[in-house]
């Protein structure tokens, strides 16, 4: 099967060489560059989200790696501070004892005792020599300690200030990645709203129920009133009388005439 897809994929090469040759390179280059760029437009936003807290939690074992180091580094520090401390409280103690055998010395003797045994003079001068000679190689060695408890700090301190670094760091891209995530949530909920879309027809159809019921309640409305006219209700409203005009007032308020005493006088002034 694998010797069919290797002489299958020769094959290929061979013929796209021989169609396309020696633009067979620019061709393929350029297929590659279309099928990576149509890929990549295919990535959503979620999934390029999803990438981008992958690789901020591979982070996390260099971080903790670099964290053992500088762990392992502080106890190093106290170690060697403890052991200093000793050596130099190891020092003071035969100082005292050198200053002591030096003022012996100083004197006129030649015997000294030291609790209950008596020394010669050169047997003090002896051990005062030893002494003063282990004295001075503690003395060096306290010395170069320090030194290497200085360089230890030194780089102590760099790491701390790396580690704290890639700490500040990494909780920065986590508030980015944080943010991107909201603004996305954002523009999701925008699209979401605005995908909406209502049928007209629907409207419509749901308005025609509204203004039908609004029809239907008027009807009901105006049926117990005319109900509450008719049955049930006290008639204390005042009746009308129609009054019958008299004609021949209207007739003498329409053409202006005076009243019938009037017309009366009228006539008896004629006929004299």
């Amino acid at each position: 099967m694998l010797k069919k897809m290797i002489v299958g994929s020769l094959a290929a090469t061979l013929v796209a060489g021989f169609v396309f040759g020696k633009d067979m390179f620019s061709y393929a280059t350029t297929a590659c560059t279309n099928v990576r760029d149509a890929v990549k437009s295919e990535i959503t936003p979620e999934f390029e989200l999803g990438r981008i807290r992958n690789e901020i939690d591979k982070l996390m074992p260099e971080i903790r790696q670099h964290m053992t180091v500088v762990a392992e580094q502080s106890v190093d520090v106290k170690d060697l501070e403890r052991d200093i401390v000793k050596k130099e409280s190891h020092l003071a103690g035969q100082k005292d004892a050198i200053f002591a055998l030096r003022a012996d010395l100083g004197s006129s003797g030649e015997k000294f005792t030291y609790r209950h045994v008596s020394y010669t003079r050169g047997e003090v001068e002896s051990d005062l020599s030893q002494r003063f000679e282990a004295f001075r190689v503690g003395e060096d060695a306290v010395k170069r300690d320090q030194q290497i408890l200085t360089a230890q700090r030194q780089t102590l301190r760099a790491n701390q200030q790396k580690l704290d670094s890639m700490l500040g760091r990494k909780q920065e891209l986590s508030v980015l990645v944080s943010q991107v995530e909201a603004r996305l949530k954002t523009i999701q909920a925008s699209e979401a709203v605005n995908n909406i879309e209502v049928d007209d027809t629907k409207l419509a159809r749901v308005e025609g129920l509204i203004k039908d019921l609004n029809h239907v309640l008027d009807v009901r409305e105006s049926l117990l009133e005319t109900e509450g006219h008719v049955i049930g209700r006290i008639p204390v409203e005042a009746d009308t009388v129609d009054v019958q005009t008299d004609v021949v007032t209207e007739i003498d308020q329409h053409f202006g005439l005076a009243s019938d005493s009037t017309v009366a006088e009228v006539d008896s002034n004629s006929s004299i």
